[in-house]
């Protein structure tokens, strides 16, 4: 079987009613998604379709596959489902808002344009989400702000340090360990 034909089989896949089924799909597609995301590029429409289903892992495949595609996106499709992905960080799921948050710095570091619009969502956060684990997803918010701080100008950049500042107490282990280490890392060392 060619690897076109592969693709397409995994493609096919991932609308699976079986769970283990479109997972060995999933992880079929994920690492031709990193390393040549063109090939699926094809499929982007197919894709972004999941995002609606009702299916949680449906769902979870197709952010993770979707923002490795951003960097090839050169029809400006996600401009079409924008609203639709974003609108997941209000997802009451902790396995799909929580991703949403999460893969946002690859996004920007992506679609830098788009920085205005993702930047004030993530920073209204505790206001968006509907997430089971509200605290959680505070953690994946941060790791997204570590992917493209250095994008940010020094007025976004104040207002990711106070965010990330505020998490440094959280009921979430997670979180608290993810906010400690950004901080280490980018803020300015004070004399």
């Amino acid at each position: 079987m060619s690897a076109d034909a592969k693709i397409n089989k995994a493609l096919q896949g991932l609308h699976s009613g079986n769970a283990k089924e479109r997972d060995k799909h999933y992880f079929t597609l994920l690492p031709v998604s990193e390393l040549t995301p063109e090939k699926l590029y094809h499929a982007w429409d197919d894709l972004a379709s999941l995002l609606s289903e009702p299916e949680l892992s449906k769902k979870f495949s197709a952010i993770h596959l979707l923002v490795n595609l951003f960097k090839v996106d050169k029809e400006d499709k996600f401009k079409k489902i924008f609203d639709e992905f974003y609108g997941l960080l209000a997802h009451e799921s902790p396995v799909i808002s929580p991703h949403i948050a999460g893969k946002s710095g690859k996004v920007i570091r992506a679609k830098p344009q788009l920085k205005k619009k993702i930047l004030p969502k993530l920073l209204d956060i505790d206001k968006i989400s509907k997430c089971r684990q509200p605290e959680l997803i505070k953690a994946y918010v941060v790791e997204s702000f570590d992917d493209c701080f250095d994008l940010a100008n020094e007025n976004e950049k104040e207002q990711i340090l106070s965010f990330v500042s505020a998490q440094k107490d959280s009921i979430s282990p997670k979180t608290r360990k993810k906010a400690k280490e950004f901080i280490i890392k980018w803020s300015p060392i004070k004399e």
